[in-house]
């Protein structure tokens, strides 16, 4: 039903929990990613100063100080650690370790948790995939999915969460209700909305997601995604694509 980004939530629910849909999209000092990275298949990243650090199959390469200090060497084989791995050259040395990490400034969490020791100066950081925010409070999404399809172009669909309730967009509407999270499961009270009609696209989606919203919503897959409008999307442990919520303003 629906998918959260975030920590996948097991079973049929959209990435509407802190969970498979979730993320936050704020900037921070960081090297700028190339928009197409070839063959890369692990980042991760770190501030002030801002470094970053991407692995292929063949190479690891790394970015300090705002790009001051490049160095890329081969890739060594990895060497089992305490929670991870890590990856030992002369010059550069990698710790991932299987923890979670939040980024002390933009406030997206990650996956991994990333040390970098570059010619003797250590980079601490986080990589891997994106994580969901631990609380959807003061979150707001848009849909990017519906029942394993992409919603409709030029139709907006957004939730913005506060405390105990929900409120946004269907589609043409305006719908306000309350909601519960009980770990990777949401409830939803009563959902009411205004009753304007709109054109067919407009109103067929929103009919779909007012269904969602009549049952509880677990994470099940592939079947509603929520997605924002900006940050860059993230595969996640159920296979749903999800991409980090904004903060709501006040």
């Amino acid at each position: 039903m629906l998918s959260l980004l975030g920590k996948n939530i097991r079973c049929c629910t959209a990435a509407l929990i802190g969970l498979p849909l979730f993320t936050s999209c704020q900037t921070s000092n960081m090297p700028d990613t190339p928009a197409v990275e070839q063959n890369v298949y692990f980042t991760a990243k770190g501030n002030e100063p801002g470094w970053i650090v991407r692995f292929d199959a063949e190479k690891i390469a790394f970015e300090g100080d705002y790009g001051e200090v490049k160095i890329t060497v081969p890739k060594p084989d990895g060497r089992s650690s305490a929670g991870g791995m890590r990856y030992v050259t002369d010059r550069l040395t990698v710790d991932v370790t299987h923890a979670s990490c939040t980024d002390d400034m933009s406030g997206r969490r990650f996956a991994e948790t990333v040390t970098v020791l570059a010619n003797g100066k250590e980079y601490r950081g986080c990589g891997g995939r994106n994580l969901p925010p631990e609380k959807l409070t003061d979150t707001v999404w848009t849909i990017s999915m519906l029942d394993q399809l992409p919603a409709a172009d030029g139709v907006q669909t957004e939730v913005r969460f506060a405390d105990d309730k929900i409120s946004g967009t269907a589609g043409c509407n305006r719908f306000f209700g309350t909601y519960t999270q009980s770990k990777n499961v949401l409830n939803f009270g009563v959902v009411a909305s205004t009753k304007i009609m709109c054109p067919e696209k407009q109103m067929a989606q929103e009919k779909a997601f007012l269904r969602l919203l009549s049952g509880p919503v677990t994470d099940c897959g592939r079947q509603s995604h929520f997605g924002q409008r900006q940050g860059r999307s993230g595969d996640f442990e159920a296979g749903a694509l999800a991409i980090p919520p904004r903060r709501a303003r006040r």
